[in-house]
């Protein structure tokens, strides 16, 4: 009795790990990216007195790093500020786009120096677009996955634009 012991413990600790699902690196931050695009996507199409991407820095501030966070703050404010004019953000800065969408697909998910760029495609009329209508950085923080910017596939990034945006109203006179 003594040598099944060993053996009945060892096909114990089988069975437990082997119903374990294996994760691998990119399956976090893709859960991430589909979560908050499966909530923020109907919450964007529906009409509200202010932006979709306002309501999403107000309920979901959590999800985005300090800078982004504080950045599309300020631009938000500004166009606030000045009813009528185009001061800042002109397109919803996580769809990358001025038109509703049905929904959004995740891509591919890379790793670049410590971030993950999930690729998201828009999908209209049930039909998914063949190039990703925008690129979310995502990494984690305080072990929470947060966004840290948003790539345009044709170049450039949201942080980029809005520090650009936010020059220029420094320089236009008051």
């Amino acid at each position: 009795m003594m040598t099944l012991k060993p053996l009945i413990s060892a096909l114990a600790l089988f069975a437990l790990s082997a119903g374990a699902p294996t994760l691998h690196a990119e399956d976090s931050p893709r859960k991430f990216v589909q979560d908050f695009y499966e909530w923020y996507v109907p919450m964007a199409s529906r009409s509200h007195s202010e932006d979709a991407s306002n309501i999403a820095l107000k309920k979901k501030s959590a999800v985005f790093s300090a800078e982004l966070l504080k950045a599309l703050k300020e631009d938000a404010q500004a166009a606030a500020k000045s009813p009528g004019e185009v001061v800042g953000l002109d397109w919803d800065p996580f769809l990358n786009s001025q038109e509703q969408i049905d929904r959004c697909v995740i891509g591919n998910v890379t790793e670049k120096n410590g971030s993950f760029r999930v690729d998201i495609y828009d999908v209209l009329s049930g039909k998914k677009d063949k190039k990703p209508a925008i690129i979310a950085e995502v990494k984690q923080e305080n072990g929470h996955w947060i966004f840290v910017n948003f790539w345009n596939p044709d170049g450039g990034n949201l942080l980029s634009e809005l520090r650009q945006l936010s020059k220029e109203r420094k320089k236009t006179p008051k």
